[in-house]
């Protein structure tokens, strides 16, 4: 599978160079960024890569800086590609929230059980500890432009919400 998404990959960087170096008579500056924003983009769809994303943002915050349009203008495609650009970012499904709790809290969840694995370190040796919790209830919505996740285990309640990408706990 690899080897087709990077032949598909080549294939669009390919493309995308004849087009935009060769075919385009606008300045330098434009085929650059929008070569490197084409490309950026894609390589985020092909390979999942979600830090792909900023290149793309900033590469189309570069053409709009660079372009001969007036300021208010420029300053809503800015936004416009934030949002857009949060749009990608923000996730679908409940899986990102796992690996969040998994992350930060060292909570993993298969069914209807989860298990913590803390690290206690003492001075001379360390033990990892494990607690088992049932998951009393569980939630995660999609917005658009930011997504929220709850879980409620025995003695527990962990809330979180996903801004362009980013998980912040909720109290």
């Amino acid at each position: 599978m690899i080897i087709l998404q990077f032949t598909f990959f080549i294939v669009v960087l390919v493309i995308a160079y004849f087009v935009i170096v060769k075919k385009m008579k606008t300045d330098f500056l434009t085929r650059y960024l929008l070569f490197i924003l084409i490309s950026s983009f894609f390589f985020f769809k092909i390979f999942q890569e979600q830090s792909a994303l900023w290149v793309t943002l900033i590469c189309t915050v570069g053409l709009v800086l660079n372009a001969k349009l007036p300021t208010l203008k420029k300053v809503v495609l800015i936004l416009v590609a934030g949002i857009v650009v949060s749009l990608y970012r923000v996730p679908f499904s409940s899986d990102e929230f796992d690996d969040y709790l998994k992350a930060t809290y060292g909570i993993e969840c298969l069914g209807t059980e989860c298990v913590e694995v803390v690290k206690i370190v003492s001075e001379d040796t360390m033990e990892l500890q494990t607690k088992q919790y049932s998951i009393q209830g569980y939630s995660y919505n999609w917005y658009s432009v930011f997504s929220k996740g709850e879980i409620e285990l025995n003695d527990k309640s962990i809330k979180a919400v996903n801004v362009l990408g980013f998980w912040f706990p909720l109290r």
